[in-house]
Order: structure tokens, then sequence, then C-alpha cells
């Protein structure tokens, strides 16, 4: 790879990608301890949140994987994206339809939606990590020690990463919080309408709706190659999402269950 330009990642660079990490590891543990403040967080809806991501997810990647099998693997990923609005959503309406998860009230619902949107969090915040420590590598070996022996396309994407500035990852910090909104409010819309509707399934239709909208949009706006639209965009439309869901459902009753549950657990 004689020849390759120089790649430097800037100090705002690495400290962007530092916050974004930081911010993607503690958020669902912030979410944790907001409800254990009020004495309602449930270790077990959480852990059955993140296996519903994590179950969902991988059907998914599976679905894409024997769908596009001729493609390229930036191919398959777009296709995952789209699926697994339909996945998740499921899986979501799955683990609170059935009793087997104990998904009895509000709060329960919501840790189920920390434990989903903290694992997605878990990863991607361990992606900002390693993106660092790229950054500090070649920073200290030089370009040329990094990326022999790689294909090109390492190259251009390690290019691209130090071409991140802070306020890019500052945008980012954002958007995972209303990333994290967006799924504490569709798996709030499951409970609420499973516990008011019984099974009727338009509500899990909405909800595969809205998610897609989310994907959709990130995907859309991602074909401009300009991050801060990107960024913008996709912290709108998660806001939009949320204020949508909480058109069908009182956010008030909601946060008033959890505040005062010695209330609330009497009328059940």
């Amino acid at each position: 790879m004689t020849g390759t330009q120089t790649i430097t990642f800037s100090g705002g660079c690495l400290a962007g990608y530092l916050l974004s990490g930081i911010v993607y590891i503690l958020l669902p543990a912030a979410a944790f301890l907001l409800m254990k403040k009020y004495s309602r967080a449930r270790i077990f809806p959480v852990i059955t949140g993140m296996t519903v991501y994590f179950l969902s997810t991988r059907l998914a990647d599976l679905a894409a994987h024997i769908a596009g099998s001729s493609l390229s693997y930036a191919n398959r990923a777009v296709i995952a994206a789209e699926l697994v609005c339909f996945t998740e959503e499921a899986g979501r309406w799955l683990a609170m339809r059935y009793p087997v998860t104990d998904i009895k009230d509000t709060s329960s619902a919501v840790c189920l939606g920390i434990g989903h949107a903290g694992l997605e969090c878990w990863i991607r915040g361990i992606q900002k990590f390693r993106i660092y420590q790229y950054g500090l590598d070649i920073n200290r070996k030089g370009t040329e020690s990094f990326v022999s022996g790689k294909a090109a396309s390492v190259t251009e994407q390690l290019r691209s990463f130090a071409e991140r500035p802070l306020g890019i990852s500052i945008l980012d910090s954002v958007e995972s919080i209303s990333v994290f909104g967006v799924h504490i409010a569709l798996s709030l819309l499951i409970f609420k309408k499973l516990k008011s509707c019984g099974s009727e399934k338009r509500w899990l239709i909405l909800a595969v709706f809205l998610h897609y909208t989310v994907n959709f949009s990130g995907w859309l706006t991602s074909l401009t190659g300009n991050m801060l639209i990107s960024d913008i965009i996709g912290i709108s439309c998660q806001a939009g999402v949320i204020a949508v869901v909480f058109r069908f459902i009182s956010i008030r009753e909601c946060a008033d269950e959890i505040r005062y549950p010695e209330f609330y657990d009497t009328q059940l």
C-alpha cells in the first residue's frame, strides 16, 4: 500500500467518538437508575427486552442474507435494517402478549424498552470506542502500518471515520437519546393497547409503521452523504414518532403510574 494518503484523527474527532461512546454506554444505566428511584426497576423485563432485541435483529439478518444472498454486504445490511422493523416490533408484541415474561404494568413495559434499546446502545457504544482506539493507533503508528495488507475499502472507511467532526458526534449523542426514546415509546404503545384492546393487531401494525419510518428516513438521508442533514432529519423524525405515540396514549398517565405506584397498583 505504498503511497497511501496519510489519515489523521484530530483531537476533536477523537473526543467526539469518546463522548458518543460514553453516552451510548451510560444512557441505559441512567434510565434504569431513574426507574430505581421510584422503586419500579425490574431486572427480568430488562433481560427480556435485551433478548427480544438480540433475537429479532439476528432473525432480520438471517432473512436479509437469504433474500439477498447474491447482493453485497452493504445491500444486505440495508435490507436487514428495513426488515428489523417487523421482527423487533413483533418480538416486542409477543413478549408482552404472553404472561411468561410477566409484563403486567407500565413500569415493566418501560424496563423492557430499556433492555431493548439498551443492548443496541451498548453495541453502538462499543463500536464508538473501537473507532476511538483505531484513531489512537493510526495517529501513533502511522497510516501505512495500520492499513498494510488490507483492502482499499478499509482505508476509505478509516478515512471517513477520521473526517467526522466533533459537532457531528455531539449530534449523534443527541440522536442516541431520541432513538432510545422511540424504543420506550413503542414499548408503551404496544403495552397500553394490548391492555386496553386485547390482542388487536392494528396497534402492532402502527408500531411497525412508525419504526419503519425512522429506519427508512435514516437510510434515505444517508444517501445525501451529508452527516449534518442526516442527523438533524433523524432526530426530527424520531421526535415526531414519539409525539405520535403520545397522541394515542397519555404520557402523563404513564408517568403517574411510575411515580405513584401505590395508587395504580390498587386499581389492578
